[in-house]
């Protein structure tokens, strides 16, 4: 599991590590993201923390949304500009 700080919003550090995985390659453009259950396991948190991370995601366009079929990163021209 990974350990979040205490001192900051728990969506928002997961946030940032999905976002950097997707900004380094480690999730790939078109590759399935971890689901909130895997979100859930992996860093602890609640499920609607869970689910503000993706609503992020989405938001900030890194991700898209295929009702039944998960979450996948988008291209990098497909993404917003940080």
């Amino acid at each position: 599991m990974v350990e979040l700080k205490p001192n900051q919003p728990r969506w928002r550090q997961v946030f940032e590590i999905i976002r950097d995985r997707i900004h380094s390659g480690q999730y790939k453009p078109g590759e399935r993201i971890p689901s909130i259950v895997d979100l859930i396991e992996e860093f602890g948190i609640a499920n609607a923390t869970a689910q503000k991370v993706m609503r992020a995601l989405r938001q900030a366009e890194l991700i898209h949304t295929e009702p039944g079929m998960g979450s996948f990163v988008k291209a990098p021209e497909d993404q917003a500009t940080d």
